[in-house]
């Protein structure tokens, strides 16, 4: 009896310790917002087993009872802290840094992890909507920062200019510039902005009803 109270104390302790194990160091990964100048960073344990590396999101569960401490920072604060998961919003382009420490509870080790990223103004084209006026995807929105202003241009298949429009965010309901609404199809755009640093895009989108 008293050996199997030793092997089931052995196995108990085998897998506490594989439910709690410790991390060999740690890193993060960039996760693209819908928001142009503003990013994501999720926090990540890594682990080398023989050679292999894995990579582990950290979880809110992680953070419980201090079993690990997260602390943000970089060019900026984020705009919560303390989480596996946070957001930094900044108020243009350029190269920002990002920094992460994080304490382990259990080994007293304290991990820390400093990366770069280049913040763009990103433009979205989408290439299919459905202005059906089910309120689902019955507008063309061309989003960037809303600040620049866009120049677009829509053409039939023909050739033919069916709409034009320059603001800073595009919004398009699928009708002509007389107000008439155009018929299913394929329909080519030509997008500027006036950001220097922005290239040109072209490309062709679905109408559908």
């Amino acid at each position: 009896m008293g050996r199997i109270k030793v092997f089931i104390y052995f196995i108990f302790f085998l897998i506490a310790n594989s439910a709690f194990a410790q991390v060999d160091t740690i890193t993060f990964r960039f996760v693209p917002d819908v928001a142009t100048y503003r990013i994501r960073c999720q926090a990540q344990k890594v682990n080398v087993v023989s050679g292999d590396t894995t990579f582990t999101d950290f979880q809110i569960a992680d953070t419980v009872n201090g079993a690990y401490t997260f602390d943000w920072g970089g060019t900026k604060n984020p705009n919560v802290d303390e989480i596996p998961l946070v957001t930094y919003e900044f108020d243009g382009p350029g190269v920002y840094s990002f920094t992460l420490s994080v304490y382990e509870d259990a080994s007293g080790k304290t991990f820390i992890e400093t990366k770069s990223f280049e913040i763009r103004d990103l433009i979205r084209v989408p290439n299919v909507f459905t202005p059906n006026g089910d309120g689902e995807n019955d507008l063309f929105v061309v989003n960037s920062n809303g600040i620049v202003p866009l120049d677009i241009s829509i053409y039939s298949r023909t050739g033919t200019l069916v709409y034009s429009a320059r603001a800073p965010i595009i919004i398009w309901d699928g009708r002509n510039s007389s107000g008439s609404e155009l018929s299913e199809g394929v329909y080519f755009y030509i997008l500027k902005s006036d950001d220097p640093a922005v290239l040109d895009q072209n490309g062709f989108l679905h109408l559908y009803r």
